[in-house]
This record gives structure tokens, C-alpha cells and sequence, in this order.
């Protein structure tokens, strides 16, 4: 390659020639014979192509060497050609091998045209066929294909048509030989992935019919996918491709005349007559019987499919690998694929056919089961069951396509007559196909209703049978997340369904299960849920006092077991103990309920007198409802009495406290109201007491969203309607970078401040005694830069409820003492210190909220830039130490959006300070020299541009860090 052309000119004719003239001649001591020299040369020949793809020359010396291989091609057309027309049999395979090469490199057709003939007849040839197949597969797989179709498609379908083609076609099939046969279907295959267009045009010819049905072959190949063959595969991207083409020849519904589609939901692109017969030259009378001959041939080819799909028995099943049944199973979701063209060529014709074969399937279980149901035993029986669950997996698939208002063939199979039928005595691979069916046809059902009762009644009994319950909860959970409104009339005969089941249904797939009824339950008014609720709860209450008795007593007999995994729980060890296991899990139960009685409509944008009106209402509801005392009274009172429980008798469990944080948070809905929620004191008082036990960071969490969720509306609206002011506040710095809003500061309209109730005085007390509980608690355990390193997880969510109070709570913020507050800032700027990203990110977080506060209060000014000229100091150095190099230098971007609004609200502030600071001897970085630190001041004072402020900051970062000039420095 380096020696060609300056050192080695015709390079290919030279090698040619000077090998041919060594034939019947002794070279090395080696006699030459001609397969000897024709074996050399193209093996020198194949190589050549496949090494000018990876060489690598100087664009200008590999431009030379291209012409060099231009200039060669006719002696290399030439010799291939010379070999198959007349050289001995074992040379052939190998002269198409390098034709293949060429034609790789990307040769032009015309090039290779001359041989096309011969490479045609080496497809009939058992010799040369996979050779000459893998030179047709290059060829139709190259760019220059599309434009040469005719040529290409009209030579290989004589011989695919041919009596050698089918022959093979058929031995390898009957055989159920793949090495006879792959390399044909792959042939086959490319061809029809390539040439769909002009298969689909001139679909009516007999060769075009014989190849298909040879396609439909292979797509049926005996035995099981991966285990015995994987042949069939290869043939399932052609009938998709040929679905594609078939429907962009189609004009109109042609089978009727032209007669208006209703259905709506087809999707099928459709040209007009003109334009396809312009394209293709067919006429109406063509595309008809076009038409009419795909539909014949998709029903074949749906009845082909579904046996593919068919299971082996379960022993055979289970005697293979896990490998082999999981490349099954994946194949029969490439099937459920190309059923779905299926549909879009036949549309309720598939329906009707899988229906009707499902009834027929089901005249055979009944006739087996007379025999009896053990499928060990009986062997009719489970094959029945399999080509039942084989149909049903069909029809599962074409729920994507089904269009929910179909109304004539689905009916058909959810009638008595068909679904009615199913099985349900046995416990098999059917009934879960079943399940999974119904629940694909959630959307339908909410369209038919009428149907949703009967296909309950197959699936909640399904609950109580360990194989088929994770199927049938899914099936539930899709049929009440899309039906629920269509389920509130049947709740009560759907509830004494559950009822029946409920003790049966494993713990692992419970939560699903009333998670799935309470989305239902969510849609009745708040007197009708009361009674579903408590059967659907009943139980769970009932298992979860047990646990607390047993909890309570063990705890009193001071030396129990409880006690000493208390004190285990409180040192950090997480193992639970039988009965905290299984409060555990009712619990689980208890927030699945709470999330399933969720609004859809709680993410709603409100305003903030549609927020209060809300929560008002919602109150009031509660107090109408409890009023007329009965099972909502019972139902409020012992949902409170667990969660306060738990929390008085696991304390120090973190599993547990976890779990009951996220019913509490759940519970923090302003969209609607149910008796079963806690009500805003009881949730306040629950998360202070269980924070004030132990501090673990779930009840911050909590407390972060009692404050977002709940402040506003309880303690009378906006700040501004509070203290009384013309001008509406915000905390949001006009500084880009800050992302701070404050959504519940709307303005007020005159400007006068609201006489607030005792009950919103009384929240706004406890929102302020909450926050000093949670400062108090938090700061007493973390004496110690250590102790905030060991609890990182505690500091993040600490900073992040701070911010909430800033944001949301500030007059709850400043009316804790003083000296609280100001030992509060100087724990967040030690907190500056910290190595652990999350924590760090929060603490910064919360100082920027702090700084970005702007009041137009005089009494909260003050307190606020009070507060300020003394921490002040502090938090520039800690903001200077972390730039510096003392934290990762990842955090940088977040130091720089705390340094940002600093400097932006404190100019002159900042200005003395950082003198100050960077005056001093190695601060912050002993790398940092004096005019470093003058141009940062000069730069970051000097600029309001949040890019340049960063470039500054960055700048400055690298220096301290020795990182300036390096390409690591340039990327953060």
C-alpha cells in the first residue's frame, strides 16, 4: 500500500501476470500448479479490497492508490469471470469470496454487472451457493441497489422461483436441517428487506407467490426458537416491510369500492389511485386483487406465527437453560411485532380469526378436561392450554392497535361464549396470558364498561393463587388507574369481591392490589367512600393494632426482646424483629392507600386565594363529615392512632420512621379531602414528635413539605396580607443564577394588612415552635465538624427545611429567639466546610435563600441586614476557603451562585470584606499571589454579567488550585 504507485506502478496487473507466468513451474521449490496459482491470487485479491478500507496514508497518496485499483478492476472482473465460467469446481467458491470483497469495497455496478449472470447461476450450484449468496446479500444491501432494482430483483426471482431453489427450500424445512437452509432465508430475507416496494407491486406474479410462500416457510421453521433453530427470526422484519409497502399501494377500502373507512384507527397511510398507479402503473382492478391476495396471504401467515408462539411442555420448558428461555421469550415479542402489521393488512379479520380459533381451542380443554385437570397426567389437556395461551398472547399483542371503540369482534370474546369459557380451574401459563390480556384492554373496557364486572371476576380470584397473582394485580392496577369512574357503580359488588380474596393475597403484591382500589375510591364523594374504605382497610387496622399491643407489652416487660432491639435500632443496627416486620409491611399497605387516593388533579397551578379557598373547603368537609360521627369517625381515629403509635413505640426504628414519613407526606394533599387523612395539627405534632425521639433526616423531609404544602394556607396567605404593605415583596434577587420565587407572595390588592383568626395565629405558633424544635434537636446532636461529617445525610435535609422556612415561613424563621437564629448562621457557614457534595449543595442552598430575601418590612429589613453585618464576614471566608481549594472543585459553580447575590445585595459589604480576608498571609490558597487577588476583587465587584462574574470565580479557582493553563482547569 505505501509502496504504490511511486515504487510499484499497475500493481494489480503486475501481481497478475507475474503469477501466471509461474504456472506449471517450480518457485521456492514449490511446483506451481494452476489451482495453486488461481488460489494465490485471489486470496492476494480479496485481501486488497478489505485493506484499503482501513489503510492509513495522506489523503493525496491514498487518492493515487485508488486510481491504481480503478485501473486494475478489469483484469480483477476478468480473472473472477474466467473462473467461473471454466476453472475447476474448488476455485469457484473462492473467486466469489473475492467478488464479495469488491463488491464490500464498494465497486460501481457497472463494474460488476458483466459477471451477474454467472454469479446468478452459482445460486444453483450447492458448491458455490452460500458464497455466491453472500455476494448477493452485499449487493442488494449496497447503496447502488435502489437504483438498479430491476435489474437486480428480475435476475433473482427466476432463480429463487426455480425447482433447485424450492427443492433446497423444502429439504431443509422437512429436514428441519438449518444447515441446509440459513443461508437460502437469509438470502431470501435481505432480498425482501431491500426490495418490499417492488415485491408489494407486482405481488400477483407466480414467482412472487412462490417466494412467498417459501418466506412463510421459513418463518414457520419446525421446533422451538433458540433452542432448536433460529432461522425463523431472520423472516420477521420482511412482513413488516412488505405491511409498509402493501398499504402505500393501497388507494381506498378496494374491497368495497371505494366505499368510506369507519374505522378511524387504522393508521394506514393511504395514496390516492392516481398517484399509485402512477408510480407503479396498476390500475383500480390491480390494487383489488393486490389487495385480496395480501389479505390471504397475512391470514396464512397469522396462523404460522401463532404456532411459533406456542410453549413447550412444561417439563420441556423447564429442562432448558435460563439463557434459552429468555431469547424465547424475546422472540415471542418480535412475533407480537409483526402481528400488529398483521392487523393493519387484515384489521377485524385477525380478530375474528383469533377469536374463532380461540373457541375452537376451548371445545378441545373442555373435552380433555373430562380426563381430569392434573396437567402431569394430562398430556391433551396441556397441549390444548398451550395453543390456548398461544392465541390469547395474539390477541394480547394487538391491544396497541385495537381501536377502543371496536365494537363487533371484541365483544365477541369477552361474551359468555368465549371469555366466559377461560379456564379457571387450573393454575398455568394460560390463566397469565389471561390476566396480562385483560389488562391490556384497559381503554377498551372503559369504552364497554358493561364488560368490566365479568373481567374483574376473572381476575381478583387470580389474587389468592401465588403464580397468577403479580399478573392479575397488574391487570387490576390498569383496569382501575383507566375505568375508575366507569367502576364507582359496581364498587360495592367489586369491594364484596376483594373481601372474599383479601386474606389470601400475599403480602408482596397487596400494596399493588389496594393501591389499585383505592384509585377507585378516589373518584366516589367523601360520605360514599367511607364505607369501601373501610373494607378495603378493615383488616390492615386491625393486623396493625395487634402489632403495636404486642410492641406495647414487650416494651413494659422492660428486659423483652423489643427493648433490646430498641436500643439496637438506636445504635444503628437496621435488622427487624418478626413483629416490627410486620408492621412494616401493614404499613407499606397503609401508604399504597394513601397514594391511590391521590387526585389526578393535585398537581394543579392554583392561585393563592384558590389555595386557601381550597384547604377551607376541605376543612370544612372533614368537620360536616366527622360530625355525623359512624364509621368516619372510626376510620379518622384509627388511621391517627397508628401513625402516632408507631411513632411513640418504634422510635428508632429508620425503616419504620421512613415509611411513616412518607404516609405523612402523602397525606399533605390540598386537591381533596378524605376521612382517612390526618389533619394539619395531628400531621405537625407527628412529625415534631418523631424528630424530637430521634433525628433521623426522613422527618426533616417531612417537615419541608408541611411547611411548602401547608403554611400559606394555613396562617392567612401571603406575607404581604400579614404585616400589611402597598408594595408586594419577594424573595426573588433580580440576580440571574439565584432560581429563587416566591409562588406564595402574590401581591395584595389594597395593601392592608388581614386580620388573622386564632386558629391561623395558633398554626403560625406552631409552624415557629416546630422550626425550633428541629434547629434545637439538630444542632444539639452535632457538636462538632466531625459529627456533621459522620451525618451528611442529616445536614442536607436540615439546610433543605431551612430554605423551605425562608422561602415559604419567614415570619415562623424570625420569630424564633434571636440568639437561635444567629447560632443557626454560623452552623451553616461551618457548614461551608463540608466535603460531602449533597450536604454541602443544601447549605449553600439555604445561603443563598438567605441572602436573596428582600422585604419591604422595616421590622424584618432590619433583622434581616442585622444579621448580615455580623455573619457577613464569616460566610465570605467561607465561601473563599471552598473557591480556594478546601471543597471539590465540582461544588465551584454552586459557590459562585452564592458569591453572586452576595455581592449583588452587600457591594460595599463584600468589597471591605474580601480585602480583608484576601489581604491576609496564604488565604486562601498559598498559590493565590496578590495580583490574582486584585484582579478577582476588581472583577467580581465590577461586572453584574453572571458569565463574566463565573469566568472570574473559575479563574481565581485554578489559580489557588495550580490548575491555570491547564486543559483539566479550563472544564468545570
Amino acid at each position: 500500500m505505501k509502496a504504490v504507485p511511486t515504487h510499484w506502478s499497475n500493481f494489480i496487473p503486475g501481481i497478475y501476470q507475474d503469477l501466471r507466468s509461474r504456472v506449471n513451474q517450480t518457485v521456492d521449490g514449490i511446483f506451481m500448479t494452476q489451482h495453486a496459482m488461481e488460489m494465490a491470487l485471489l486470496e492476494f485479491l480479496t485481501i486488497v479490497p478489505e485493506e484499503l478500507g482501513r489503510v492509513e496514508i495522506e489523503p493525496v497518496r491514498k487518492a493515487r492508490l485508488s486510481t491504481e485499483v480503478t485501473n486494475g478492476l478489469p483484469v480483477i472482473i476478468s480473472f473472477i469471470q474466467e473462473i467461473l465460467v471454466g476453472s475447476s469446481a474448488a476455485s469457484k467458491p473462492k473467486a466469489l469470496v473475492c467478488l464479495r470483497s469488491w463488491v464490500q469495497y464498494g465497486i460501481p455496478f457497472d463494474v460488476i454487472q458483466p459477471i451477474l449472470g454467472l454469479a446468478l447461476n452459482s445460486l444453483l450450484d450447492d458448491n458455490t451457493f452460500d458464497a455466491a449468496a453472500e455476494v448477493w446479500s452485499e449487493i442488494m444491501s449496497s447503496k447502488a441497489a435502489s437504483k438498479h432494482q430491476d435489474t437486480i430483483c428480475e435476475g433473482l426471482m427466476p432463480c429463487f422461483a426455480s425447482e433447485w431453489a424450492r427443492a433446497k427450500h423444502l429439504e431443509s424445512v422437512q429436514a428441519e436441517s438449518e444447515d441446509i437452509g440459513r443461508s437460502l432465508c437469509q438470502l431470501l430475507s435481505t432480498f425482501g428487506d431491500n426490495f418490499s416496494d417492488w415485491i408489494a407491486a407486482k405481488f400477483l406474479r407466480p414467482d412472487i407467490q412462490v417466494y412467498l410462500e417459501m418466506m412463510m416457510g421459513f418463518a414457520g421453521f419446525p421446533g422451538y426458537y433458540a433452542e432448536d433453530e433460529t432461522t425463523s427470526d431472520l423472516t420477521l422484519n420482511f412482513w413488516y416491510m412488505l405491511q409498509e409497502s402493501l398499504s402505500e399501494l393501497s388507494a381506498e377500502d378496494l374491497e368495497d369500492g371505494g366505499r368510506e373507512s369507519v374505522d378511524e384507527d387504522r393508521q394506514i397511510i393511504l395514496s390516492t389511485i392516481s398517484s399509485a398507479s402512477s408510480i407503479t402503473g396498476l390500475d383500480k382492478p390491480s390494487l383489488q386483487a393486490i389487495k385480496a391476495a395480501s389479505i390471504h396471504v397475512y391470514i396464512r401467515l397469522t396462523e404460522v406465527l401463532r404456532r411459533k408462539l406456542e410453549y413447550p411442555t412444561q417439563r420441556e420448558w423447564l429442562s432448558w437453560t435460563r439463557d434459552i428461555r429468555q431469547e424465547f421469550s424475546g422472540h415471542r415479542q418480535e412475533i407480537a411485532d409483526t402481528l400488529i402489521n398483521s392487523y393493519h393488512v387484515l384489521h377485524e379479520q385477525i380478530l375474528s380469526l383469533l377469536i374463532d380459533t380461540c373457541s375452537q381451542q376451548l371445545d378441545g380443554i373442555q373435552k380433555a378436561s373430562l380426563s381430569g385437570t392434573n396437567l402431569p397426567e394430562n398430556a391433551q389437556l396441556e397441549l390444548e392450554l398451550v395453543r390456548l395461551e398461544a392465541t390469547l398472547y395474539c390477541l394480547k399483542a394487538l391491544s396497541e392497535v385495537v381501536p377502543h371503540t371496536e365494537s363487533v369482534q371484541m365483544p365477541r370474546f369477552f361474551s359468555d361464549q368465549v371469555f366466559g369459557r377461560l379456564p379457571t380451574n387450573v393454575v398455568c401459563r394460560t390463566r397469565e396470558t389471561a390476566l396480562t390480556l385483560i389488562g391490556s384492554y384497559a381503554d377498551w373496557f372503559k369504552v364497554h364498561p358493561q364488560f368490566l364486572l365479568p373481567a374483574l371476576n376473572f381476575v381478583i380470584p387470580a389474587l389468592e393463587v401465588p403464580q397468577l397473582a403479580p399478573y392479575a394485580a397488574k391487570a387490576l392496577k390498569n383496569i382501575c388507574d383507566t375505568c375508575r369512574e366507569s367502576l364507582v357503580e359496581a364498587i360495592d359488588a367489586f369491594m364484596t369481591v376483594f373481601a372474599n380474596v383479601e386474606k389470601a393475597i400475599d403480602p408482596s403484591i397487596k400494596g399493588s392490589v389496594v393501591y389499585s382500589i383505592a384509585t377507585v375510591i378516589q373518584t366516589l364523594p367523601v360520605e360514599r367512600s367511607i364505607g369501601p374504605l373501610v373494607g378495603l382497610l378493615g383488616d390492615i387496622f386491625t393486623r396493625s393494632n395487634e402489632c403495636m399491643e404486642t410492641r406495647k407489652q414487650r416494651l413494659e416487660g422492660g428486659n423483652s426482646e423489643a427493648a433490646r432491639t430498641q436500643v439496637a435500632a438506636a445504635n444503628g443496627e437496621t435488622e427487624l424483629e418478626p413483629v416490627s416486620a410486620l408492621m412494616l409491611v401493614q404499613l407499606e399497605f397503609l401508604l399504597s392507600c394513601c397514594k391511590g387516593l391521590q387526585s389526578p388533579a393535585e398537581d394543579e397551578i392554583r392561585t393563592g386565594d384558590e389555595r386557601i379557598q381550597l384547604y377551607q373547603r376541605i376543612s370544612e368537609d372533614r368537620t360536616r363529615v366527622l360530625a355525623a360521627g359512624g364509621m368516619a369517625v372510626e376510620l379518622a381515629r384509627s388511621m391517627e392512632q397508628v401513625i402516632q403509635g408507631v411513632v411513640m413505640l418504634w422510635p428508632h426504628e429508620l425503616e419504620i420512621m421512613e415509611k411513616v414519613c412518607q404516609i405523612v407526606k402523602t397525606m399533605m394533599t390540598v386537591s381533596q379531602f378524605s376521612p382517612l387523612y390526618l389533619p394539619f395539627p395531628v400531621l405537625i405534632r407527628v412529625i415534631e414528635s418523631g424528630f424530637q425521639q430521634h433525628a433521623y433526616p426522613c422527618w426533616l423531609d417531612a417537615a419541608a413539605k408541611i411547611v411548602s404544602v401547608y403554611y400559606f394556607e394555613t396562617t392567612g396567605g401571603s406575607l404581604a396580607s400579614k404585616l400589611g404593605s402597598g408594595v408586594s415583596q419577594g424573595s426573588a434577587s433580580t440576580f440571574q443564577g439565584s432560581g429563587v420565587v416566591d409562588l406564595d407572595s402574590p401581591p395584595t390588592s389594597n395593601g392592608v394588612a388581614r386580620h388573622r383568626s386564632a386558629a391561623e395565629l395558633e398554626n403560625e405558633a406552631a409552624f415557629t415552635h416546630l422550626l425550633a424544635a428541629m434547629v434545637s434537636r439538630t444542632m444539639d446532636g452535632m457538636q462538632s465538624m466531625a459529627d456533621m461529617e459522620e451525618h451528611p445525610d442529616v445536614i442536607h435535609s436540615f439546610f433543605a427545611v431551612l430554605s423551605q422556612f425562608v422561602r415559604h415561613a419567614p415570619l415562623a424563621y424570625y420569630s424564633i429567639p434571636p440568639e437561635q437564629t444567629e447560632n443557626l448562621m454560623s452552623f451553616a457557614i461551618a457548614g461551608l466546610s463540608l466535603q460531602e457534595r449533597l450536604a454541602l449543595k443544601a447549605t449553600l442552598l439555604f445561603l443563598i435563600e438567605f441572602v436573596n430575601q428582600s422585604f419591604d418590612f422595616p421590622e424584618l429589613k432590619q433583622r434581616v441586614d442585622g444579621l448580615m453585618a455580623r455573619i457577613g464576614p464569616q460566610m465570605m471566608r467561607g465561601i473563599l476557603i471552598g473557591v480556594g481549594g478546601h471543597v471539590p472543585r465540582s461544588m465551584v459553580p454552586q459557590l459562585n451562585d452564592s458569591l453572586y447575590p452576595l455581592i449583588g445585595k452587600y457591594p460595599q459589604e463584600c468589597r471591605s470584606w474580601m480585602q480583608a480576608l484576601l489581604a491576609e498571609p496564604g488565604f486562601p490558597s498559598v498559590h493565590a499571589d496578590q495580583a490574582s487577588k486584585e484582579k478577582f476583587i476588581k472583577g467580581v465587584l465590577q461586572t453584574r454579567s453572571p458569565k463574566r462574574f463565573k469566568d472570574e470565580v473559575h479563574q481565581f479557582s485554578n489559580k489557588c488550585r495550580q490548575l491555570d493553563g491547564s486543559v483539566f482547569g479550563s472544564a468545570i
